[in-house]
């Protein structure tokens, strides 16, 4: 508090009531609403960096009254997930205080979380926890180059872009391949959606392969120096020399460089994703050869009921496992469309994956593939919802069978398949437009049996053409694992 309204009272007329109206740039952070918030507030026309200052000191506040927040004192390990977060949030209030005052408060903060015991053996105190889980999480904005950096391998960028709560400017970009090497030079602008500071990074990012990446950020210190440092690495990069590149990177920018870690999370993931699908694409060729080579005594195993080698078991599974992946992603892109337009080679894909689920059971390979179960509830949902669109569902006795052939393929390859939002998605079908027919159809067989009772020649039998559509979709709720057995022992009574 002190550090905030000492610095603040030069910057911001009333700072408490600034803070406490903080809100609206919260809800909003687009640059009018903190030019009009700050010209409200402000206690003389602030220079772009006093601007800067001012948002920072906000930030410092909203991060400080976050830190108190309720849920990080209910339990009793500091460790855990919620103690963690809002110290997160004291890291951020105490760096802002350090970069908009100088006040260095980490340390003295540091040495009374010590106080706080921990139940890990790994922590054994609060400060720890802060050594541990907090201040690898820091994020500065060199990082955020990097990321940029790295990314920009794999990603083609504009040159204004978005990344998280950043808006990077792409000033220069270089990108150069040499054999099996990558190697990208360019000159970044970082600006702060938040605090709305700018720095200038001049970065090199070198791809040696697989999952090696040598990558260097320095702050911009002129095009002269920008565009020789380039040249360098391009023609060291074209001796096709990995070591002498990097040489030269670590003459340019020093010994600091980032890698893979750098990036954030979900981005990572991403890139790993993308960097191992060429090996797992070999991978399942491999295996796939393996399996055709030797599908004649794996067969001779089975019949004789004796032990397979192991070796030959995964290759079975891995390469059935391929083909089903691929079979239901073709399925899937040919059912994209609604309607259906080719519905005889969605039948054909159908009946491949039948016959992979034969041969699994017959080899005893169970093909557990999270991605085959998310795509067969992916589009079971799909296939119903485009049931339901049409005027007469009932009436389409291609789709329902097309539909429980389906939901039974799942069944045969074992998927365990979750079916709750097509579950949902039939009920609400249900309930605004089967339930209305059955609860008439239910009327009439009581009106029915009394006058049968009275009059036995009165008696009029509902036809077929009323009860098949209700029958063929009350079959398809209890494909789905709906239970509709009473309303089915109605329509029977027909």
């Amino acid at each position: 508090s002190a550090v905030y309204e000492n610095a603040g009272r030069s910057l911001l007329r009333d700072p408490w009531q600034a803070r406490d109206e903080y809100i609206q740039v919260i809800r909003d952070r687009s640059p009018s609403t903190i030019k009009q918030f700050l010209a409200r507030h402000q206690a003389h026309k602030l220079t772009p960096t006093e601007r800067v200052d001012a948002l920072r000191l906000l930030e410092m506040q909203r991060h400080a009254l976050l830190m108190y927040t309720s849920c990080g004192w209910f339990f009793e390990e500091v460790s855990r997930p919620e103690g963690t977060q809002i110290l997160r949030y004291a890291a951020r209030a105490v760096e802002l205080a350090g970069d908009v005052a100088g006040v260095q408060l980490e340390k003295e903060f540091v040495k009374r979380l010590g106080s706080i015991p921990s139940n890990i053996d790994t922590f054994a105190h609060g400060g720890e926890v802060y050594r541990q889980l907090v201040q690898p999480a820091q994020i500065s904005l060199e990082q955020v180059a990097a990321h940029y950096a790295i990314s920009s391998l794999f990603t083609t960028y504009a040159r204004e872009e978005r990344i998280y709560c950043y808006t990077a400017h792409q000033q220069d970009y270089q990108l150069q391949r040499m054999g099996s090497l990558t190697l990208a030079v360019g000159q970044l602008q970082l600006m702060s959606e938040i605090t709305q500071e700018s720095v200038s990074f001049t970065f090199a990012v070198l791809h040696l392969g697989g999952w090696d990446f040598h990558c260097c950020i320095q702050p911009f210190e002129g095009r002269r120096g920008y565009s020789q440092s380039r040249d360098q690495l391009i023609a060291s990069l074209k001796q096709g020399s990995a070591a002498q590149t990097i040489l030269v990177m670590r003459r340019i920018f020093g010994d600091q460089s980032y890698n893979l870690q750098t990036l954030f999370a979900e981005e990572r993931h991403r890139i790993l994703r993308l960097l191992s699908q060429e090996t797992l694409t070999r991978l399942d060729q491999l295996y796939t050869q393996v399996y055709r080579d030797n599908y004649g005594i794996l067969m001779a195993f089975h019949r004789d009921q004796l032990d397979v080698p192991q070796e030959l078991q995964v290759a079975a599974q891995i390469a059935l496992g391929h083909r089903a992946v691929n079979s239901l992603r073709a399925l899937e892109r040919e059912t994209s469309d609604v309607p259906v337009t080719n519905l005889q080679q969605c039948l054909g894909h159908v009946g491949e994956l039948e016959a992979i689920a034969t041969e699994a059971d017959y080899l005893h390979c169970p093909l557990k593939l999270p991605e085959l179960q998310q795509m067969m509830e992916r589009l079971i949902l799909r296939s119903l919802w485009q049931l339901f669109q049409s005027p007469e569902p009932g009436m389409a006795a291609d789709d329902l069978r097309w539909l429980g052939r389906l939901v039974e393929l799942g069944d045969r390859l074992h998927l365990n398949l979750c079916l709750d939002r097509a579950q949902e998605l039939y009920l609400g079908y249900f309930n605004s437009h089967l339930l209305p027919s059955l609860m008439a159809l239910l009327q009439y067989q009581q009106s029915q049996t009394q006058q049968t009772q009275q009059n036995p020649a009165s008696a009029r039998p509902t036809t077929k053409g009323d009860i098949e559509p209700i029958s063929r979709l009350l079959k398809l709720g209890q494909q789905l694992a709906i239970d509709l057995s009473y309303w089915q022992a109605v329509v029977a009574v027909q």
